[in-house]
């Protein structure tokens, strides 16, 4: 008997769109020995006993094989442009201070400020995204796309070894690296098992796989460990080549009220007005104050400076907030006007403390890098003030590249040296305690300061236990450098 026949279940299920292949062409196909090089090149130095606790030649290395691979992979497309030009410089700079210092807290601060100069570089040079560089928005969105790029990218990797079958000699090279890819694993499990069968064969083997792992060992585990992450970097680079740059919507944004913020900057600009003038009556009259209050004037002097900066940066954030939430009106830029000028007699206030403290005992790396703060901040402030009084103004776009030279003039003036040469000349003078000299030493965070210091050394045990720890950085490429290399010579 016939069965009914369904009509519904004659219907055909709609075919499932075929997946559209990434771009992989010649280009991609050079990609895959690029990446699985810097991949071993990153390994090698992470692998390195110390690579990771004192980054030196290994960083500029890196940092040039990250550009060498990108521009062999896309070209030297976008270097046209000024602000890649300046930004390559700048990279550039900041890589070679691994190589030519050994200031670890600048090495520290260095290898996250050079991550993102080159996250910013590198989607300024391919494109692929919504906000322009002088915006202060970007740095957030390539640091995203720096995250999220080895990871979704990865299929790309295999459509290009797909690719691969269509060229010319592939059918005849894959297979053996096939069977070579099968062979090494079993043979490795096959020799276990025949060395744990067979003691004279175990003594023997032992010795074979000894030699292996002394001479090959190491490279075996890089490539293998290359191998695992050349992928991630393969999906990275193809990301950021073949990301589409997509336009950002401009939306208009509602203006806020204007008297919450009066009130508020006019409550601060009375409180910074009270606060400046007690310490006026502290640091430039009469010192009975501090008598009274149970407070000597050298410890006056010493506290306080770094919440004075702190405060500053606040309150420059804190003005450009209000600018841009809120709609231009006359009270509040006179309010904004008048916090700036409040917030630079606060810079002034703790330069002064600081100086005070410095006279007495001495310079350091930390103080220095406080002058250092005070002085950008000034420059802030400046910019903050044009941009009270003429809201189109871009502070991101000036207020960037001035931090980055200024950072990069702190780091090659030799912070260490300079440090070092105005400790010697007060203690020479008389002004400072040897103890200021000695001090730099044991609590020395590079070698840079160390030619000047040993003019004036007492304790002659010094010196070679710190040329011993230079010339332990020397023995490896990734922690070399020209500071340690000097250090160590006798």
């Amino acid at each position: 008997m016939e069965q009914p026949v369904n009509p519904a279940s004659e219907v055909q299920q709609p075919a499932r769109p075929a997946r559209k292949p990434w771009a992989a062409d010649r280009r991609e196909r050079r990609l895959l020995p690029l990446s699985l090089l810097l991949a071993y090149l990153f390994v090698s130095f992470c692998l390195d006993r110390r690579g990771i606790r004192c980054q030196g030649f290994g960083v500029t290395v890196l940092a040039a094989g990250w550009y060498g691979v990108l521009f062999c992979y896309r070209g030297t497309g976008g270097m046209q442009r000024s602000v890649n030009r300046v930004l390559m410089g700048a990279v550039v700079l900041l890589a070679l201070t691994f190589t030519i210092f050994s200031n670890q807290w600048f090495r520290l601060w260095n290898r996250w400020v050079l991550l993102l100069l080159i996250a910013v570089h590198t989607w300024e040079l391919c494109g692929g995204t919504r906000l322009p560089w002088h915006r202060a928005g970007m740095l957030l969105e390539r640091l995203l796309l720096l995250v999220c790029g080895p990871f979704v990218r990865c299929g790309a990797i295999a459509d290009t070894v797909r690719s691969l079958k269509s060229r010319q000699g592939f059918s005849r090279w894959f297979p053996a690296l096939a069977g070579v890819g099968v062979t090494l694993p079993l043979l490795w499990v096959v020799t276990i098992v025949l060395m744990d069968a067979d003691a004279l064969f175990a003594l023997v083997a032992g010795d074979a796989i000894a030699w292996l792992e002394r001479h090959f060992g190491q490279v075996v585990l890089r490539l293998i460990l290359a191998a695992c992450g050349m992928p991630f970097l393969f999906s990275l680079l193809y990301f950021a080549a073949h990301t589409e740059a997509k336009p950002q919507e401009k939306k208009g944004m509602k203006e806020l009220e204007v008297l919450p913020a009066v009130i508020l900057l006019g409550a601060l600009d009375t409180l910074y007005i009270f606060f400046l003038t007690v310490q006026g009556v502290a640091l430039f009259g009469d010192q009975t104050y501090l008598q009274r209050a149970g407070i000597s004037f050298a410890e006056y002097a010493r506290s306080g400076f770094f919440q004075l900066v702190g405060l500053a940066g606040v309150n420059i954030a804190l003005i450009l907030a209000v600018i841009w939430l809120c709609r231009r009106d006359k009270r509040l830029q006179v309010l904004s006007t008048a916090l700036v000028m409040l917030t630079g007699v606060l810079l002034l206030s703790a330069a002064w403390r600081m100086t005070l403290y410095v006279s007495a005992y001495g310079l350091s790396f930390k103080r220095l890098l406080t002058y250092w703060g005070m002085v950008i901040l000034a420059v802030f402030l400046g910019l903050t003030v044009r941009k009270i009084w003429k809201k189109d103004f871009m502070f991101f776009r000036t207020a960037a590249p001035a931090a980055l030279a200024w950072w990069l003039l702190l780091n090659y003036c030799n912070a260490d040296a300079l440090v070092s040469r105005y400790n010697v000349r007060q203690v020479e003078g008389g002004r400072l305690a040897y103890s200021a000299v000695e001090d730099l030493l044991y609590h020395r965070s590079g070698y840079d300061g160390l030619t000047i210091l040993a003019e004036h050394l007492t304790d002659p045990d010094i010196l070679p236990w710190v040329q011993e720890d230079a010339a332990a950085d020397c023995e490896s490429w990734t922690s070399w450098s020209v500071s340690a290399w000097r250090a160590a010579q006798p």
